[in-house]
């Protein structure tokens, strides 16, 4: 069983020369502990089996899926420069269609989309590749997808700040999901705090991250209060391909 608290204290070794402005997802403990418990539910679900992680980015959840005993493909429009590849000796693969990918039908028994499915060129076109190339009764996990009622959303766009071109609503995603062939099995409201001030200066978001550890309680408390939670940042999906 993995040790948790020495798990994130390799991760922030790994990264500890490697951060930058531009990766505020991980460079917080309440960041970085929000990917172990998606890989950490993962494993509760599948145990073991072929993952493709669609959209890896830096890598950390190939990373954190790898170490559970998951087979693990990385596949990514960019060529990130990221220790976690290293550690594990991985291989990403950059595919040369943004939206055909390059493997059989039915390779995988699960997809994961982690903040990847909102910045898609045609998320439908997307799916139905998602569903091609996973297994009968596979796992579509999906998190990190932009909450379209996200009150941190609207600040950031009053900001200037977002990132996110296109915001789903739950009732978005399980129709698109539905059409796309697959059978939506939870949909869920995740992160109501967030979990990174960027663009914020040094002192305050330090400041902030001195309370992590309240934060993270917080944010899971107020996520789970109905009607509130429909401000939340994210939403979650556990999706599975049709049999």
């Amino acid at each position: 069983m993995t040790n948790k608290l020495d798990e994130l204290t390799q991760i922030k070794n790994m990264l500890s020369a490697y951060l930058n402005d531009s990766m505020p997802h991980i460079a917080s403990d309440l960041g970085l502990r929000r990917y172990i418990k998606k890989a950490d539910q993962i494993k509760a679900m599948m145990k073991s089996g072929k993952i493709l992680d669609w959209g890896s980015g830096l890598g950390q959840m190939t990373y954190l899926l790898t170490r559970r005993g998951f087979e693990v493909t990385s596949l990514d429009l960019t060529a990130a420069n990221s220790p976690f590849y290293s550690k594990i000796n991985q291989r990403l693969i950059v595919p040369a269609d943004p939206i055909k990918l390059p493997f059989p039908d039915q390779s995988f028994d699960a997809v994961l989309s982690c903040g990847v499915l909102e910045h898609v060129a045609n998320d439908r076109e997307s799916l139905k590749e998602i569903h091609r190339v996973l297994k009968t009764d596979g796992f579509f996990f999906i998190y990190m997808l932009p909450n379209k009622f996200s009150y941190i959303e609207h600040l950031s766009d009053l900001l200037k700040r977002s990132d996110h071109p296109i915001r789903y609503s739950t009732s978005d995603i399980r129709q698109l999901l539905i059409s796309a062939g697959f059978n939506v099995k939870s949909v869920r409201y995740r992160g109501f705090l967030p979990y990174n001030l960027k663009g914020f200066p040094n002192k305050i978001v330090q400041l902030y991250h001195s309370l992590d550890v309240v934060n993270e309680f917080l944010d899971e408390f107020l996520a789970a209060i109905p009607g509130i939670n429909l401000l939340s940042t994210n939403i979650e999906v556990i999706a599975k391909k049709k049999s």
